[in-house]
């Protein structure tokens, strides 16, 4: 299984390539590539990252390598039949402030990639219109946060509200992850 590099490590490697956006914003607008129905097998991701992120410039070498896999971990758990999907955030250790700076940035980022790719918003479900317009409202999120027990309690049924919406998106658009190696017809 392919793991998630740590946060503040993916920030300094986005940003060594002269990408300043949060880790948590690719991720997410990956995440809602796929939610909506990209095929799994494309290689499109990349070029919708490079327009949206890097002016339409291709990415270095290191990136493209960091980016495959944080690709390759999002179908991952997206199809995972245990609902391994999560949000990356900064560890649980940050901040509240940074970690729901973080989460607006993925929602942002999920809304983003879920609009390169659907352009009829009148033939999505009832409960996928939901997702997107409560997605749309928590970018609006106040990110101020005591670190009272109470906010950090919100904070984590936000997250989860998110995962879990995150995941019904891919469920109703995304495509299933055929293992590759056994696709492929050998003569």
């Amino acid at each position: 299984m392919i793991e998630l590099k740590d946060y503040q490590q993916a920030q300094l490697l986005l940003e060594k390539h002269g990408i300043f956006v949060a880790p948590s914003e690719v991720h997410g607008t990956i995440s809602g590539i796929l939610a909506c129905g990209l095929n799994i097998d494309d290689k499109e991701y990349l070029g919708l990252l490079s327009d949206v992120f890097n002016d339409g410039q291709g990415f270095g070498v290191e990136l493209k390598v960091f980016l495959a896999e944080l690709y390759k971990l999002v179908v991952e758990h997206f199809n995972d039949p245990e609902y391994t999907f999560e949000v990356y955030l900064p560890q649980e250790d940050e901040a509240l402030n940074d970690q729901a700076n973080a989460l607006v940035a993925w929602v942002s980022g999920f809304l983003l990639g879920f609009g390169l790719k659907q352009k009829d918003y009148g033939k999505l479900s009832a409960d996928v219109k939901e997702v997107i317009s409560d997605f749309s409202e928590i970018t609006k999120l106040d990110t101020h946060f005591d670190d009272t027990e109470e906010d950090k309690q919100a904070f984590h049924e936000v997250v989860e509200y998110i995962r879990v919406s995150a995941l019904l998106c891919f469920a109703e658009m995304g495509r299933e992850q055929g293992d590759a190696s056994t696709s492929k017809t050998v003569h």
